[in-house]
């Protein structure tokens, strides 16, 4: 039987991606919600403006949720509806509070990183749910993406040795061409900005491919100044280390003068180094994605240095790729037993990291994770 589903925060930009993941999936939305306000479902159509640069799909979607019953409050909805799951697209500060109602009720959620404004926010709920044996999982999609499985099973393999230093940058396009009203760019709802909204993809990536968590952290931001409505940091650049020692950037931020991405990923090691940009997506319309590898082995003598060209498909999710849909897929596989590519506990450790971040600017000194 295919998980029911209660769909929660209908106004996101990301929905309609998201309803086409759930329509591929053959999952079955039962229940909506849009906090405070009463969806027409009946009249439901595609979003043509956005506040960031993930393009519509244009599906019919008033017929994938033909039938689903409406609610006005999601503590009701996930109390009430016959649903196995609760998908959460909605507000970083109202959040943990309807994950924690469906703790409560044994639904399992899947929710838009990074699921809360603190760690605070969603440790007490984390620890519920691992009690209940509630699955809950932020959408950490890196951890399908091809290129970031094969570096991290090259780590797990010793092809790096002992790691040096890694460097990271994921930039995306600039304020002008979002809605800056949107409550991802508010700081009471949303506690940052680039960093809390793009940087927790690679925050979360960086460690989770080195299987070494981030120790500590040193973060200057730039603050979204000359917008009348964003007052959070428009960017910035964040030094870390992990427990093992390996040495790290990350620099992230609405900079670019066009849409789409601006990555780059670099891994230094005692008997190897990598140099990918990881991903692009459909609107840079790149026909691979390169993984530069170097390595000191002597097997590797006659050809030191190898690209793999890795050509992603875009069929199931033309937005970012399809490894996005392999992470959705692998989540409604193994939500019922917890086997999910990520868990609440690794949704606190990424809010744990972002708050040392941002005691770091405050401070103008490293902070503990």
């Amino acid at each position: 039987m295919p998980a029911k589903i209660g769909y929660v925060g209908v106004d996101h930009h990301h929905r309609d991606p998201y309803f086409s993941v759930a329509s591929g999936l053959d999952l079955d939305v039962t229940a909506v919600c849009e906090p405070g306000r009463r969806v027409d479902v009946e009249n439901l159509t595609a979003m043509d403006e956005r506040p960031d640069e993930v393009t519509t799909e244009g599906q019919n979607v008033s017929d994938l949720v033909a039938g689903a019953s409406v609610y006005e409050d999601p503590h009701h909805l996930v109390a009430e509806a016959d649903i196995d799951v609760v998908w959460i697209t909605y507000r970083s500060d109202e959040t943990p509070a309807i994950v924690s109602s469906a703790v409560d009720e044994g639904v399992h959620v899947v929710s838009e990183k990074p699921i809360g404004r603190t760690a605070a926010d969603l440790e007490s709920i984390a620890t519920r749910a691992n009690e209940r044996g509630v699955t809950v999982a932020p959408t950490m999609y890196y951890r399908k993406n091809p290129v970031a499985m094969d570096l991290r099973e090259r780590i797990q393999n010793g092809f790096f040795g002992d790691v040096w230093t890694v460097e990271g940058r994921f930039n995306a396009s600039q304020l002008s061409y979002r809605d800056t009203t949107h409550y991802i760019y508010d700081y009471e709802t949303s506690r940052g900005g680039a960093l809390q909204w793009v940087g927790p993809h690679w925050i979360d990536m960086m460690p989770w491919i080195l299987d070494d968590p981030i120790d500590r952290v040193n973060a200057q931001f730039h603050e979204a100044a000359d917008d009348p409505h964003a007052d959070v940091d428009l960017g910035g650049v964040v030094q870390f280390e992990t427990e093992g020692g390996t040495l790290g950037t990350y620099h992230s931020g609405y900079y670019l003068s066009d849409r789409g991405k601006d990555t780059h990923f670099g891994l230094y090691g005692k008997e190897g180094q990598a140099l990918t940009p990881v991903h692009h997506d459909a609107l840079q319309h790149e026909p691979t994605i390169p993984l530069e590898l170097t390595s000191e082995d002597p097997e590797w003598s006659a050809a030191p240095t190898r690209t793999i060209e890795y050509e992603f498909t875009y069929d199931r999710f033309p937005a970012w790729g399809d490894f996005v849909y392999d992470y959705f897929q692998a989540f409604f596989e193994g939500y019922e037993t917890g086997d999910v590519p990520a868990t609440v506990d690794d949704a606190v450790q990424l809010l744990r990291v972002l708050d040392a971040a941002y005691e770091s600017a405050e401070r103008d000194a490293w902070a503990d994770v």
